[in-house]
């Protein structure tokens, strides 16, 4: 379920990223303390064109993305030819059968670029004859041991040559899973909810923080 935040939350959300508090907010944009406090109150009712535009400004994000017209921050007129998607993937995003926020979060986070590194190893075959030449090697040294002992069924050291051998589908199956898992498990705990969110909002993921890649 994509559960998108609401004015209060992406305006507290926006403040707390800085580490700024009200009194701060106040003293930097002209807006009243109190009435920061009420934009980021659960029973928010309405803000004005004057505070959303000053606001948007001095966070650096488009109007729309604080009035929750969009998910977008920074980023609210760019062509879809400078994101280098394909129609089909264009098709899917538009679509909106899946989680967008958590889309974002892998696409984010430190260790998405080295799980695409690994993956367009892995698609593109670019690794395969390092591995496929290391177990050619293996099985090369154990058939020259085999050839030389008579018994040789429970011989640790032919063993070891035997189980050095590594499948290449079964090492990188192991390669990206770890990544994606580790990735997956990073964005798990950085969203669990605070005893305050699980009251009010029992279905409202933590908020992330901003994308940035290395």
């Amino acid at each position: 379920m994509n559960i998108k935040l609401t004015i209060p939350e992406r305006l507290k959300n926006l403040r707390t990223e800085r580490g700024l508090t009200l009194e701060q907010m106040s003293e930097a944009n002209g807006i009243s303390r109190a009435a920061l406090g009420k934009y980021e109150a659960d029973d928010f009712k309405d803000i004005s064109p004057f505070s959303i535009a000053a606001l948007a400004k001095f966070y650096g994000v488009s109007a729309d993305y604080l009035m929750g017209l969009t998910e977008t921050k920074n980023h609210p007129n760019t062509e879809l030819d400078a994101l280098h998607l394909g129609d089909d993937v264009i098709e899917v995003l538009k679509d909106g059968l899946f989680n967008h926020r958590l889309l974002s979060e892998l696409i984010c986070h430190k260790d998405f670029q080295r799980l695409m590194l690994d993956a367009e190893i892995y698609v593109d075959r670019i690794a395969d004859m390092r591995i496929n030449d290391m177990n050619a090697v293996l099985e090369a040294v154990r058939q020259m041991v085999l050839a030389k002992r008579e018994d040789s069924a429970n011989d640790l050291y032919l063993r070891t040559l035997e189980m050095a051998q590594v499948p290449e589908k079964e090492y990188f199956g192991h390669v990206v899973a770890d990544d994606l898992t580790g990735i997956l498990r990073d964005i798990r705990e950085a969203q669990k909810p605070t005893a305050q969110q699980r009251t009010s909002h029992p279905l409202r993921r933590k908020s992330s923080s901003s994308c940035r890649l290395p």
